[in-house]
């Protein structure tokens, strides 16, 4: 583990909300930097800064921890990133404790909230306030320190528990804890903060942890915890990977059924693409847990989502290309796959995007398509969008981008988007619930659960006539439904369909005016070939990714299986 970060160090961060227009008069006295670790826990609005700063665990648009651009779909079948930023390594499969790319920093900073979050508990009860402000104040740190220790064994799986604050002199030989310690620790955790924290919020608190975010990550570890990859009878097994729990579906669905059942919450229901376009805009009621943008909550420094992912046309830098690959796994709007018999799919230029679901039109702009009041133009030569148009570097190489998350009202060159960062909403418990009663047999709440979803886009339910398609239609909707939401990096390794999924290389459709000789011509008609963007390499070892070699380094900590 690094070596800690001197505690000014770590308050120098929370000169951010010192400077941003707080109306608390402890700000009014001396430079953040010159507090020292009296003033912090002598003062309970410091306190509450501190609490904010570590806000900053949970996810950020992209998955670097350090320069946010690359989204998590990118190391999956459902984008490709034009800037590398560490995903090669990752999907060509040559990752190694040695190189690790944007993953490499996980490990490092997870930790490095941990102990943040321990000094708050050991120092928390020596500041003088109200009982109900700490109490809430504690709730929170737990649900956070549990968010951290989730990333880590979805990533690694068994890491060691830490609950104390190593200092200069402590012995940093620690030993990794078995999976299911470490899922047992975050349940329990979980169960406390859901004590200590309110319900529902005020819109001025949006993005601070109530109940329902407490109970979602609860859902979401349990559901990940009693999935295949955690089954003692897949490789790797043994201690550090595997959950061995005899009721773990019905614990699953229990957590799942339990958010449904909040009262505050609903799906929002749309009448066309625009509508599901919209819902993920603004707070709604199907928003359970969000990270608002620049908010005092979470935040020091955030992506802007318009820029990273808009088409260079737009002067953009067209960020993580959705993929060809992806663009074919939305359904027609009659419900059926492209390939099926009677879908209506016809693949000409004219007519390839034609008559498709909802969700495909509110998540990919693709060309000729209607985006930021006009048609997207993707082609060559002299496109707009492609390569011989503006800021050519920043063309989309798969002729797709993205659409879900961006505000075409917002110019977000001359302002940042203050779209949320939905860390859950209720659409991913319908499939949490379909899911876990789908492994308890219960196929037909699993079924409804899943037309739930499918339902409110205006879709069929899905037809099926043996369990094995049900579940691949609840994994279909997981696909599709929770695009772009970081679901589906981890979905697939917790299935172990990765050798399916991440196997494939990155596709994309390249565009052209060609004339009657077949030369490129701006006057002649439109034609297109699929391309391939990234050679794609999913080793079975990747199901977990590797401890840095600087941490086994320094702590002789047990690599994990398939490294050296």
């Amino acid at each position: 583990m690094k070596s800690f970060k001197n505690i000014l160090i770590i308050l120098f961060g929370l000169l951010i909300f010192a400077t941003a227009g707080c109306e608390e008069k402890v700000l009014e006295k001396d430079p953040m930097t010159s507090f020292s670790e009296k003033d912090i826990w002598s003062d309970i609005g410091l306190v509450k800064k501190y609490v904010w700063d570590n806000y900053n665990a949970l996810p950020r648009w992209g998955i670097d921890e350090n320069w946010s651009l690359n989204m998590s779909s990118s190391y999956t079948d459902q984008s490709f990133i034009i800037f590398d930023y560490g995903t090669w390594v990752y999907n060509s499969g040559v990752i190694d404790p040695s190189a690790m790319g944007a993953l490499g920093s996980k490990w490092e900073n997870r930790y490095d909230y941990i102990r943040n979050i321990n000094i708050f508990f050991n120092r928390i009860e020596e500041v003088e306030a109200a009982e109900d402000v700490k109490t809430r104040l504690k709730g929170e740190m737990k649900f956070l320190r549990a968010w951290c220790y989730a990333d880590l064994i979805s990533l690694f799986g068994g890491v060691p528990i830490l609950t104390d604050v190593f200092e200069l002199d402590s012995d940093f030989q620690v030993n990794r804890d078995p999976y299911q310690d470490v899922v047992d620790y975050i349940i329990g955790e979980l169960d406390e903060a859901k004590s200590m924290v309110p319900a529902s919020v005020p819109s001025s608190e949006f993005g601070r942890i109530t109940k329902g975010a407490v109970q979602g990550l609860k859902s979401k570890v349990l559901l990940y915890a009693a999935s295949k990859l955690h089954d003692p009878g897949t490789e790797p097994s043994g201690p550090l990977y595997d959950y061995d729990k005899a009721n773990k579906w019905q614990e699953a669905s229990d957590a799942a059924e339990a958010v449904l059942n909040m009262d505050q919450y609903s799906l929002v229901q749309v009448e066309n693409w625009k509508d599901y376009q919209n819902l993920f805009l603004s707070n709604n009621s199907e928003i359970i847990f969000a990270s608002p943008s620049h908010s005092k909550y979470n935040r020091n420094w955030e992506p802007n989502i318009g820029y990273v992912n808009t088409p260079n046309g737009y002067h953009g830098w067209s960020g993580n290309c959705v993929t060809h690959n992806f663009v074919q796994d939305f359904q027609m709007a009659n419900g059926l796959d492209i390939d099926d018999a009677g879908s209506g799919y016809d693949p000409s230029p004219s007519t390839i995007y034609e008559n498709r679901e909802m969700r495909f039109y509110a998540n990919v702009v693709y060309q000729g398509c209607t985006y930021r009041g006009r048609e997207t133009e993707f082609y060559l030569p002299g496109g707009l969008d492609s390569k011989d148009g503006p800021e050519s570097w920043n063309y989309a190489r798969t002729g797709y981008t993205m659409r879900k998350f961006q505000d075409e009202s917002v110019d977000f060159k001359d302002q940042n988007p203050t779209t949320p960062r939905i860390l859950f909403r209720l659409a991913e418990f319908y499939l949490n619930y379909a899911e876990a009663q789908w492994h308890l047999d219960n196929y037909g709440n699993a079924e409804q659960a899943v037309n739930t979803i499918r339902n409110r886009v205006d879709l069929p339910d899905v037809e099926w006539s043996t369990p094995q398609e049900l579940l691949e239609a609840i994994r279909h909707e997981r696909h599709i439904e929770l695009a772009f939401e970081e679901h589906r990096f981890w979905d697939v390794r917790r299935w172990m369909t990765a050798d399916e999924h991440f196997n494939e290389n990155a596709m994309g459709i390249a565009w052209t005016k060609e004339n009657e000789q077949g030369e490129l011509d701006p006057n002649g008609d439109l034609t297109y070939e699929i391309i391939q963007n990234q050679e794609r390499n999913f080793r079975e070892r990747m199901y977990y990714i590797p401890i840095p070699l600087s941490e086994i380094n320094k702590s002789d900590l047990q690599q994990n299986w398939g490294y050296k």
